[in-house]
């Protein structure tokens, strides 16, 4: 199969062309560059060695997602939320994903973000890209300090759940739906999508389970896949 130098036509798409009504984007590794926004504030904190510890005990089923989260928060209690803010402003946006919202707005479809990250980031890029809606984790603040404590409202295994409710808030069946993600929770994105995107893909099976990949991470590739796919329906 002939391929492009950055895009990788990973299975094929179904001939019948849907209007786009929705379009469900994952944020870390996706549209912003660091995989993880935990491990991303870990390390600009110094608190990545706890952080390490957490994570290999949740890798080996000593604690639970809940747990995890839980003991991952609580190293930033009394930090300044301003400051968190400030970290993850500095945290880069993959190259084209400008250009692909304003393709998206420019045809007026409702753009979500579904992360396991937190929604002090996701917020930010909410407010950036115009976003309809974000779901992700929360840090719990008082007073502008973070309490130590976190609100899990996306897991590994939730995103799914998350996008079929986001299709029923849009009117989208799963056919008029684009899917952008990079990691093993995004394959369930991906199930309810008629055109899916992984971009970097982390493993094979993210990669298998999309119809197309962007290996060089330039988001603006997708565009023409869009055109290609959906029909745009008048007004």
């Amino acid at each position: 199969m002939p391929m492009d130098s950055c895009l990788q036509r990973a299975s094929s798409a179904s001939p019948e062309r849907w209007p786009l009504r929705l379009a469900v984007f994952d944020l870390d590794g996706t549209i912003k560059e660091a995989s993880s926004p935990w491990m991303y504030l870990h390390r600009a904190l110094g608190t990545e060695t706890r952080a390490e510890m957490y994570h290999q005990q949740f890798i080996r089923g000593e604690i639970s997602y809940l747990d995890w989260a839980r003991l991952d928060s609580a190293v930033w209690k009394g930090v300044p939320l301003s400051r968190v803010q400030d970290i993850f402003r500095h945290s880069v946006y993959r190259p084209g994903v400008r250009e692909l919202f304003e393709f998206l707005h420019r045809w007026h479809v409702p753009c979500a973000v579904v992360s396991t990250g937190l929604t002090v980031q996701a917020e930010q890029v909410a407010a950036d890209l115009g976003v309809w809606r974000t779901v992700a984790n929360e840090l719990e603040v008082q007073d502008g300090l973070l309490t130590g404590r976190a609100v899990v409202h996306v897991m590994e295994d939730t995103k799914g759940q998350i996008m079929s409710a986001l299709r029923q808030e849009a009117g989208a069946r799963p056919e008029e739906c684009l899917a952008v993600g990079d990691g093993t929770a995004d394959i369930d994105l991906f199930a309810q999508a008629g055109l899916a995107v992984a971009v970097c893909p982390r493993s094979d099976n993210v990669r298998n389970a999309a119809h197309h990949v962007i290996e060089d991470g330039d988001l603006s590739a997708i565009i023409p896949l869009i055109e290609g796919h959906f029909w745009w329906p008048d007004g």
